[in-house]
């Protein structure tokens, strides 16, 4: 971290909170399935827009930073979905998850999507998110059937709903971040962070 500036520094930690408030907002608004008790686990499905943070931090930052404000604005679902629950396979992979698309899209962006315009920014939101699709069709289809003797049956079909909604949030993130990218006056105010 000693490469970066109070600013960056500041930049990370104002969006991480932001992408828990946007977090807990969405998941207490717009519920898609209620807590439904499967043994020893609980297993429910929410709208999380947190990702916005992380994908204007990966836009803004680069992977590193995206990667952290992925990871830590993970910390609300964690807990929701996960640790309430007591759930520490959902409560430990939700963040990594986050980060693995924060770092993915810092990656694309800057790599790939130099020149950003709004169907490429779509385009990356939902490219970015294969890592974490991969990762969560692991946890709930590998390790929910070892790990809570969940059937195959009701682990796949729990992971594709998860899939799904996902690739209808990164189409509404990659929307919205292409709007704050169209807009001036914030990408002015978001590259200040990363001046020297």
């Amino acid at each position: 971290m000693s490469k970066y500036s109070s600013k960056t520094i500041s930049f990370i930690a104002i969006m991480a909170a932001l992408g828990n408030v946007l977090s807990y907002i969405s998941i207490q608004l717009a519920p898609i399935v209620p807590s439904i008790p499967f043994g020893p686990v609980t297993v429910s499905l929410a709208f999380d827009l947190s990702h916005l943070t992380t994908f204007i931090s990966a836009l803004f930052g680069g992977s590193i930073i995206g990667g952290l404000v992925g990871l830590i604005g993970g910390l609300v679902a964690a807990f929701e979905f996960g640790f309430s629950k007591g759930n520490l396979i959902t409560g430990l992979g939700l963040p990594l998850g986050k980060a693995m698309t924060g770092l993915t899209a810092g990656f694309l962006f800057k790599k790939y999507f130099k020149e950003i315009k709004p169907l490429l920014i779509i385009i990356g939101t939902i490219i970015s998110y294969i890592p974490e699709g991969i990762f969560t069709i692991i946890i709930f289809t590998v390790l929910y059937p070892i790990y809570f003797n969940m059937p195959n049956i009701i682990a796949n079909t729990i992971a594709t709903q998860i899939i799904l909604k996902a690739i209808i949030e990164m189409i509404l993130l990659g929307l919205l971040v292409a709007t704050f990218n169209n807009n001036k006056s914030f990408v002015k105010y978001a590259k200040t962070y990363f001046s020297n």
